[in-house]
């Protein structure tokens, strides 16, 4: 069994997210209502949306340690994802985002490269993977987290 940690503090704000506006590389966070869940606040880096089983799948980062969060967004400027403020979906307020590819931002970072060059290269980040019905997600929020995780040392994605 994977150590569950406490990382809400990496969360800087968030905002009410309708369901059908997911876009991945999104942080969100949500009450998750399963029996026998371990994690009913995950911490979401979302990748994809399966329509057909209704599950949303990504990195639970409440599974990942601080050091190794740190670690994920480093190897995610390592492989030239582009991260940082953003707001395609005309939210009240700015979200952050890796660039992950959707139809309205196209980019060369995809769902399954994702996957396979940042997530499949590291065993924690392979366990932190989970999966969540989406008829048991409730108060879904697109957040904003600290800028020391995701800057390039001397940058800042916030300019």
């Amino acid at each position: 069994m994977s150590t569950r940690y406490n990382n809400r503090k990496i969360i800087l704000s968030e905002q009410t997210l309708p369901p059908g506006k997911l876009l991945p590389g999104m942080i969100l966070t949500f009450n998750y209502a399963e029996e026998g869940v371990t994690d009913p606040r995950p911490i979401l880096l979302f990748l994809h949306q399966d329509k057909k089983t209704k599950l949303l799948e990504g990195l639970n980062l409440n599974y990942i340690n601080p050091t190794k969060i740190e670690k994920l967004f480093n190897v995610v400027d390592f492989k030239k994802a582009s991260t940082g403020m953003e707001n395609l979906i005309a939210l009240k307020n700015d979200y952050f985002r890796i660039r992950i590819t959707t139809a309205k931002d196209p980019s060369p970072m995809t769902t399954k490269r994702f996957y396979s060059d940042v997530v499949s290269a590291d065993n924690v980040f392979k366990q932190a993977y989970r999966s969540y019905k989406s008829s048991k997600v409730t108060s879904l929020k697109v957040t904003s987290i600290i800028e020391k995780l995701i800057h390039e040392p001397g940058g800042s994605p916030f300019d």
